[in-house]
């Protein structure tokens, strides 16, 4: 959006005059009535990130309506080198009220990753009694209410595995109808037995209730191989690749900023280089007011990515939040000339900061 313009006064009225303003005062008056390029922003661009799986009705998203391709998840082949089998104990029981799988599912993640939250508790924030379930939206919403990181797994089992083997269980979405008559269901995955070929779940009523893999595969595939894991902000999920990690923590900071701080830290910590979260840590401390912070996390976004556009504009805005003008005029240009599906935006950065 353009920068706003300020009121011209009444013919015949003398404007008020006030103090000179320096350019960096002007500069930062006019990039007040923009907005820096968000993480999620710049992660909708980043190929390494898949598509949102919500929805907005009781069944699966679009791509919950067909099993997924073994191109899509590995179906049939197990990669990570993890022991087998894989089992945790301990993961609290908690049996589902009626049609709240969702809830009960949250509650028992929520309880392993150390917050006690019940579940009529969860149901009011996760439960759509209209639909008599709880849709993926509403599930990592209710997690990220509670101060928890919410992140959405890559669809395959070998994710699935992985998370257990760092003691973590996971919540799956499974469709335990048919296509044409879908019964969703929410489960907690305890366990994992590749040479038995049988899963371990929480699921309903029953603790600890074993199924087939190749049942639970088949299930899981028309829930459109949908988990999630529940984790502290500082506990990236094992499994998560530094785009899902980032978005996770986006989430949770549009509903909480301060539980997601430490976890931009963590963030960085298992991606030192990566020019995504520089990217968004950078975001993070310029929203506190870091600018310094910021600055240092942008440049080193840029140094793994020169070519990164979103970064070069909110470099030049943390630059002018500490006085370096010319400075933000040059990263402004950078941003200008490289372009891209937000030209807009740069375009309006670089005005801001004036000639």
């Amino acid at each position: 959006m353009s920068p706003r313009r300020a009121p011209v006064p009444d013919a015949g009225i003398a404007p008020a005059r006030g103090p000179r303003r320096s350019a960096a005062d002007a500069a930062l008056s006019a990039l007040s009535a923009l907005s820096a390029l968000t993480t999620l922003t710049a992660l909708a661009a980043c190929a390494a990130l898949s598509a949102c799986t919500t929805g907005g009705s009781p069944r699966a998203p679009d791509v919950a309506s067909r099993p997924a391709s073994a191109s899509e998840q590995g179906a049939g082949t197990i990669t990570a080198a993890l022991p087998d089998p894989l089992r945790l104990a301990g993961v609290p029981f908690v049996a589902q009220p009626d049609w709240q799988c969702g809830p009960a599912s949250l509650a028992m993640a929520m309880a392993a990753a150390g917050r006690e939250v019940g579940v009529e508790s969860l149901a009011a924030s996760a439960f759509v009694p209209g639909l008599r379930g709880a849709l993926q939206a509403e599930m990592l919403a209710a997690t990220r209410r509670q101060g928890l990181l919410a992140t959405e797994l890559a669809p395959s089992l070998d994710a699935l595995r992985t998370e257990l083997a760092a003691g973590r269980p996971v919540i799956v979405l499974q469709n335990l109808g048919l296509e044409a008559l879908p019964r969703w269901h929410y489960a907690v995955l305890i366990g994992v037995d590749l040479a038995r070929g049988e899963v371990v779940l929480h699921s309903g009523e029953v603790a600890s209730d074993t199924m087939r893999l190749s049942t639970f595969d088949r299930t899981w595939a028309r829930g459109g191989r949908w988990a999630m894991a529940v984790t502290p902000p500082d506990r990236l999920p094992a499994s998560a690749d530094e785009a899902r990690a980032a978005r996770a923590l986006a989430g949770l900071e549009r509903v909480d900023a301060p539980a997601a701080a430490p976890g931009w830290d963590a963030l960085v910590a298992r991606w030192p280089a990566g020019r995504i979260s520089r990217f968004a840590r950078g975001n993070a401390r310029l929203a506190r007011g870091d600018a310094a912070g910021a600055a240092g996390d942008y440049r080193a976004a840029l140094a793994a990515d020169p070519a990164f556009a979103d970064a070069w504009n909110n470099l030049a805005r943390a630059l002018a939040a500490q006085g370096d003008i010319g400075g933000a005029r040059a990263a402004a240009d950078r941003a200008v000339a490289l372009g891209g599906v937000r030209a807009d935006a740069y375009r309006d950065t670089r005005a801001a900061l004036g000639d």
